[in-house]
């Protein structure tokens, strides 16, 4: 009796599942890595905003020159209302506005009070 040889090896269909898989795995991987990136973004002009309020803040308090206003730094616009809740107290609002790269509208804001020594 012959012994017949088995040709152990992988078949076309093996070979195309395979293939399948792999892409599939990759482009499920890219995905990921753009999500990754817009969530950068995101978080990167949300310091920046943060960062921005916070230096307005500062500006108010050192000048002592509550009075509102607008203005723009490195495309986030920013506006402060600045109201007087008593005679010697000012409510500060602050709010950061700016686009993200799909264009919806973001925004961040911050309230703070400030002792005033006038009326």
């Amino acid at each position: 009796m012959k012994k017949i040889k088995k040709n152990d090896g992988f078949s076309i269909l093996e070979v195309m599942v395979s293939i399948i898989i792999l892409t599939l795995s990759l482009v499920l991987l890219l995905n990921m890595a753009m999500v990754a990136l817009s969530a950068n973004n995101w978080s990167n002009q949300a310091t920046m905003s943060t960062q921005i309020l916070q230096e307005k803040l500062e500006e108010l308090r050192t000048t002592m020159n509550l009075i509102s206003g607008i203005d723009t730094v490195s495309n986030i616009e920013r506006e402060w209302k600045v109201d007087s809740v008593n005679s010697h107290l000012r409510r500060i609002n602050i709010e950061a506005t700016w686009m993200n790269d799909r264009g919806d509208t973001l925004n961040n804001s911050m309230t703070t009070y400030i002792r005033t020594p006038f009326i």
